[in-house]
């Protein structure tokens, strides 16, 4: 008896804290691909964004938001926000969640950033959400199974939050997509384009920009259409023959049905093709197993010295 009230108790301590969370991704998977990815849009540069990448033959992903730099004075968002994103999907982009309001989700995100909304209640996280995905729906015709978090609040590389993961991956948010090079375009733009572009060379040229896997991140802006986009055609590209240029499902080696859902809430985890390479380990999930391995130790301990 006595054991068998220890087995119960360590079950019950995995099932409590190793609650399904979802997966955080810095890289891409698999070898020899770089995923193009814009935040914060849509804005009032889709369509010259659209051409920029047709042009240039980059095939990308957006993560959008849909009352953010398109929103009226009452903060709802522009007409132009749902065709914007059906363009973006339609010229055969991939779309993930930014949330709706480009929130923050700790307070020390929305120390640095007083201007955004605040989503580190349940409920305020699941309306940023939900708003989002119907946007985004009314724009496409399915549901997004993707997020980034806006400033890369709770996903970023050290300062991962659980609580954060636990609640996407019970609305259907199975996959966070990070990043390997932030280009820093929308920061630098503030003082100049031109600034702006040299920082984006610099980190497309920086040790990080010469692995095999790379998750790229720009901005829905000027420069990245005019300049950063050009440059990536003309000179990074000649420069990185082997690197091609995809969807972050496809990086991930995940099926396109993995980033789209066709109905609201939680969903299976589809986990990445076994072509894919396994050299980019998980951090936070690795995290995760340690946290739970620990709790369960200790159950476990506690368990025994309280039955004997």
């Amino acid at each position: 008896m006595k054991f068998s009230n220890i087995a119960l108790l360590s079950a019950l301590a995995v099932s409590t804290c190793a609650g399904e969370m979802a997966e955080i991704f810095y890289s891409c998977k698999v070898p020899n691909t770089i995923a193009f990815t814009i935040d914060d849009g849509p804005t009032d540069h889709t369509t010259e964004l659209l051409a920029a990448l047709k042009d240039a033959n980059i095939v990308a992903t957006f993560y959008v938001n849909g009352a953010n730099v398109l929103r009226d004075a009452d903060g709802n968002p522009l007409s132009t926000v749902i065709p914007f994103i059906k363009d973006i999907y339609e010229a055969g982009h991939e779309i993930g969640s930014h949330t709706y309001n480009h929130a923050c989700f700790t307070q020390e995100c929305l120390t640095n950033n007083p201007q955004m909304k605040f989503m580190g209640t349940r409920e305020a996280f699941n309306e940023q959400i939900i708003n989002n995905e119907n946007i985004i729906f009314e724009a496409i015709g399915k549901y997004p199974a993707t997020y980034r978090a806006p400033f890369g609040d709770g996903q970023n590389p050290g300062n991962v939050n659980d609580t954060l993961r636990e609640w996407l991956y019970d609305l259907g948010y199975p996959y966070a997509v990070h990043w390997d090079i932030e280009t820093q375009d929308m920061e630098f733009a503030n003082q100049s384009d031109d600034i702006a572009f040299a920082k984006a060379q610099e980190h497309y040229n920086s040790e990080v920009g010469q692995k095999n896997t790379l998750i790229t991140l720009q901005h829905a802006i000027p420069v990245t259409v005019e300049k950063i986009i050009p440059w990536v055609k003309n000179t990074w590209m000649p420069a990185h023959p082997d690197m091609k240029f995809v969807t972050v499902s496809e990086c991930l080696g995940l099926p396109k049905e993995a980033v789209y859902k066709s109905k609201q809430g939680k969903i299976e985890k589809v986990q990445p093709s076994k072509n894919s390479s396994s050299s980019n380990n998980n951090a936070s999930s690795d995290a995760s197993m340690i946290k739970t391995s620990i709790a369960l130790l200790f159950t476990t301990l506690f368990a025994t010295i309280f039955l004997l």
